[in-house]
């Protein structure tokens, strides 16, 4: 029995579909399914609360991005400061040599490379660990809207088949939510 909810929402989704692009196109029986799914409101539920602990996820991760970046200018500032104080004492010392005034300026621009050289390992190594757990978070929510009956969902590393998903969530988002 198609109820007047299902019917509403497959008129929609069939509208929708006809502007997919072709590898994201769904059929009419995933047309459907995707209506019935929708009909009791809770999809919209299950996909808000994705979104919002997603939201907080990446907040947290570029919170934590920030703060390793604003440790290394620390560390650069205190850096800065120690070759300043250093040189402004080897340039007062009345025994001062040229030659030793240039290998302390090799000294501190060794030093200076060397700092930004650990900044970028440590960003880099981060920024993988991002992408594993964005990785790990797109498993899960696939996983959830699985069990949540939505059809296409399931859990997979295809970019095929998660474009073909998004497509369906973007699809979702810009459905009403049942009253």
């Amino acid at each position: 029995m198609v109820t007047e909810a299902k019917q509403a929402y497959i008129k929609k989704i069939s509208a929708k579909n006809a502007t997919a692009p072709k590898d994201c196109s769904l059929s009419y029986n995933e047309v459907e399914k995707l209506a019935e799914s929708l009909s009791d409101g809770t999809v919209f539920g299950i996909i808000s609360e994705l979104k919002d602990i997603q939201n907080i996820k990446l907040a947290s991760l570029s919170k934590e991005r920030s703060t390793i970046v604003k440790s290394f200018e620390e560390k650069k500032e205190a850096q800065d400061k120690a070759q300043g104080e250093a040189y402004e004492q080897m340039i007062a010392d009345e025994n001062f040599n040229p030659t030793n005034e240039e290998i302390m300026l090799k000294q501190f621009k060794a030093d200076s490379n060397e700092l930004k050289k650990e900044e970028e390992e440590e960003l880099r190594n981060f920024d993988l660990n991002i992408l594993e757990q964005l990785d790990q978070q797109v498993e899960d929510q696939q996983k959830y809207l699985d069990i949540a009956g939505i059809p296409g969902m399931r859990q997979t590393t295809d970019q095929l088949t998660i474009k073909k998903q998004m497509f369906m969530l973007s699809i979702i988002e810009d459905l009403p939510q049942p009253e």
